[in-house]
């Protein structure tokens, strides 16, 4: 029943259970929930939260366990896939308040919700729709980010989401309020939230089926405090969302869901930061900018009489330093520094706060540090803003806790081949990967840490296998460095597997999948990529769904551009199969061939290439040129190549960039004369185009694939000068960067030889100093359009056409 006063009357119908609603990671909840434990001293405190994280609560409670931290919880189902979840802690989340409070008191602490597993398959047997993998925290609160309900009431009061309502509704003042009163309008406020939602969405997702295991719990307990004469009521802390619900079950028997499971799960509990814990914020979990909550609440654990007028100043006092250390652009002073505090507190008044919120900071900060554009000095600066807020902090957790297998994998890994991993001292390392195995087997574990999104260590030189730059190079270097974030990462990547080889193949059954999803399956570049980087971590033995994908995509996919770069990537790997130990992919040189000649039909398209992919199609183009002129163990046909280019040469309309750069292959590879190419390129230059700039374009594709051209052919530059005499200057202003990127081809030197004859076009006459450093291109346009505009108004005076 949708009725605020029956909510009021449930929550206090029974003295037996306190309920008390909670926002997640809330300061001021957990003053509140703190005081209330205290004044009511309950005989146990039941917490919304996997039942299994309680035989976790004394590694939590552990003296050397230090904020924050998370509880990570995995789940891979037998026969469909891995599932991640996060149950993180900070200082001030009310659910370790409740837990440290709690000891205090002598009360029994215990978690109710169903188990990770047990979500997942809640949510699917009631029709709910699992991703796989899925990551994601065991706090949401995205029902209330995403009620109508809310937001209207946020617009109502001025604020510009339900996150800046609660800061002014609650978070601001509110914990002078009674608490009585303030449990009262926290659970107002959140069951406003959940009658939003019908209740076949929450059969769905599962949330019923939770909210029944948390009742059932409650009940639980209570017969256990009596069984035991334990007095005092049982304290029920879950989020305000729950909470609305809870009653109505407690009013009679609520047996706990009976879920079959088929898998395996793991718990463990982790390091965590404040940024990660930021960025969860992107599922609905809890608070945003976590570190100004972290220092809003130790200010108000020390007594502090103005906490959150202090907590704004260290803010801002800290992003002017940050701001001065790392040399922007701008620099924020301290009389800059005063005026961003002045203004959060004026705006607080405004608004009626009795001190600045966290969005009174916010438009403080931006009132008096921004002094420029919003979109460029305005970033920088809440770039600089939002690492303050979220914070970088990592927690710790004890010994007692263990080292997940996939992170003991890494450890162990790592020290054997001589890298350390207990602690953060920044270290180079060079990798002799064709010569000596260990090296190899080092230069595996690092680009599978990199593929899996771990923090560790970043390849600086070295041969390009994808690219195919620097294959000459004998040499991996590498930068690497522990850090927490490391090995974080690498438990949030233990959804794939429990060994770094395990979790780099199903990151890499992963990928393939989602290629096809997103589209991209018919697409051969990617596909071949995905090959590479499996070779180059040595999960030669996995690489059959890759292979699988590959020969799809080279068989329908539609883009010249995708196909040019990957059979040249997929001949780079089968070139470089020595050091990649890529002796196994056998079905590689026919993929390479069959993918050459479909590429060879598409290119007869490429005159009517879309625009945006002109660019790519000549880099392809000239990719697939290099392809067939180098060394590639016949698997390229150079005449099929070279024969469909005929066709692009002879287009006479479309994109006339590819045109040109068929016919500088064709010039190149002695299969277009002197005089033909010639013939062509007059033909463009002076052809029909309205704009002066399109008849450029094939002068740009020939120099991109045949420079020499440019100097080999003195017709050539006699037609190119002809027809910039022939152009007024508002025409020549319009073609310009296109004639300027057409010769930009040219090296240095090539550019004084072609200098050279089109002096010789005029007499020998010196051209004068041809390279203006200090002069930029656009000062140039920019300088030609203001003269033009001045002797546009020197006309309509009747001052033009004298001699000075």
């Amino acid at each position: 029943m949708k009725d605020i006063d029956g909510l009021f009357a449930a929550l206090e119908a029974d003295p037996g259970v306190l309920f008390f609603p909670v926002r997640h990671h809330s300061p001021v909840c957990s003053r509140h929930l703190a005081r209330l434990i205290r004044q009511a001293r309950p005989a146990s405190i039941v917490i919304e939260g996997p039942d299994d994280l309680t035989p976790l609560i004394p590694l939590i409670l552990h003296p050397r366990t230090r904020a924050p931290f998370a509880v990570y919880t995995t789940f891979a189902e037998r026969g469909r896939g891995r599932f991640a979840a996060y149950y993180p802690f900070c200082d001030s989340s009310p659910e370790l308040v409740a837990l440290r409070v709690g000891r205090e008191t002598g009360a029994t602490l215990r978690f109710a919700d169903l188990t990770w597993p047990e979500q997942v398959m809640a949510g699917r047997s009631a029709g709910g729709a699992e991703e796989e993998p899925r990551r994601t925290s065991l706090l949401e609160e995205t029902p209330l980010r995403r009620s109508e309900f809310l937001k209207s009431l946020a617009k109502r009061a001025g604020c510009r989401d339900t996150d800046e309502l609660w800061d002014h509704l609650f978070e601001v003042g509110g914990e002078d309020v009674e608490t009585g009163r303030f449990v009262r309008e926290v659970a107002a406020f959140c069951a406003l939230a959940r009658w939003d939602d019908p209740p076949e969405a929450l059969e769905a997702d599962g949330t019923l089926a939770r909210e029944r295991a948390m009742a059932a719990a409650v009940q639980d307990q209570r017969r256990r405090d009596g069984d035991a004469s334990r007095s005092g009521p049982v304290l029920v802390v879950t989020g305000g969302y729950h909470t609305a619900a809870l009653p109505s079950l407690l009013s009679e028997p609520c047996p706990r869901p009976e879920i079959p499971l088929a898998g395996e799960a793991r718990t463990v509990l982790m390091r965590y930061s404040f940024d990660r814990l930021d960025a969860l914020n992107g599922y609905g979990a809890g608070l945003p900018s976590p570190r100004y909550y972290d220092i809003l609440w130790r200010l108000l654990e020390e007594g502090h009489p103005t906490p959150h007028l202090a907590a704004a100043a260290r803010i801002v006092v800290e992003i002017g330093r940050l701001t001065r250390e790392r040399d922007l652009p701008f620099a924020v002073s301290a009389a800059d520094e005063i005026a961003a505090l002045e203004q959060a507190r004026r705006l607080a008044d405004l608004r009626g706060h009795p001190a600045p919120s966290r969005e009174d900071l916010l438009d403080g900060l931006r009132g008096a540090f921004v002094k420029g554009a919003i979109d460029a000095e305005g970033a920088l600066l809440l770039e600089v803003v939002r690492h303050v807020l979220a914070g970088a902090e990592a927690g710790e957790v004890p010994p007692e806790a263990g080292v997940p297998p996939l992170v003991e994998d890494f450890r162990r890994q790592a020290e054997s081949l001589g890298l350390p991993v207990r602690d953060a001292t920044p270290r180079r390392l060079a990798l002799e990967i064709y010569r000596r195995e260990p090296h190899r087997r080092t230069s595996r574990l690092l680009h599978g840490l990199v593929f899996l999104d771990a923090p560790f260590a970043v390849m600086t030189a070295g041969p390009d296998f994808e690219r195919g730059r620097n294959l000459d190079l004998m040499v991996e270097h590498w930068d690497y460095a522990w850090s927490p974030a490391g090995e974080t990462a690498l438990l949030e990547a233990s959804v794939y597997g429990t060994t770094v080889e395990e979790a780099a193949g199903g990151r890499l059954r992963q990928a393939v999948a989602d290629l096809e999803e997103s589209g991209q399956g018919r697409s051969a570049r990617p596909a071949v990529r995905l090959l590479i980087a499996a070779c180059r971590m040595g999960l030669h033995r996995r690489t059959g769904e890759v292979l699988g994908l590959l020969e799809k995509s080279v068989a329908e996919d539609p883009s010249f551009v995708s196909l040019g770069f990957g059979l040249t990537e997929l001949a780079l790997l089968w070139r470089s199969r020595e050091p990649l130990e890529a002796h196994g992919l056998e079905p590689v040189p026919e993929l390479a061939r069959a993918a050459f000649r479909r590429a060879c039909f598409l290119a007869r398209d490429l005159p009517s290439c879309p625009a945006e992919e002109v660019d790519a199609a000549l880099g392809a183009l000239s990719a697939l040129r290099e392809a067939t002129a180098s060394r590639n163990d016949g698997l390229f046909d150079a005449d099929l190549f070279l024969e469909s280019l005929g066709s692009v040469a002879r287009a006479t309309a479309g994109r006339t960039v590819l045109v040109g750069g068929a016919a500088g292959i064709l010039f190149g590879e002695g299969k277009l004369g002197e005089d033909a190419l010639l013939a062509l390129a007059e033909g463009h230059l002076r052809g029909a185009a309205a704009e002066p700039a399109a008849r450029t374009g094939f002068l740009r594709g020939l120099l991109a694939t045949a420079r020499e051209a440019a100097w080999r052919l003195p017709g050539l530059l006699a037609a190119v000068d002809g027809l910039l005499a022939s152009w007024s200057e508002e025409e020549l202003t319009r073609a310009l960067p296109e004639m300027r990127l057409a010769f930009s081809y040219l090296t240095p030197r090539e550019t004084d030889r072609v200098a050279a004859q089109v002096a010789d076009l005029h007499g020998g006459r010196s051209l004068g100093d041809l390279v203006h450093l200090a002069v930029r291109e656009e000062d140039v346009r920019r300088n030609l359009l203001l003269t033009r505009e001045v002797e546009a108004a020197l006309a309509r005076d009747g001052l033009a056409g004298g001699e000075p």
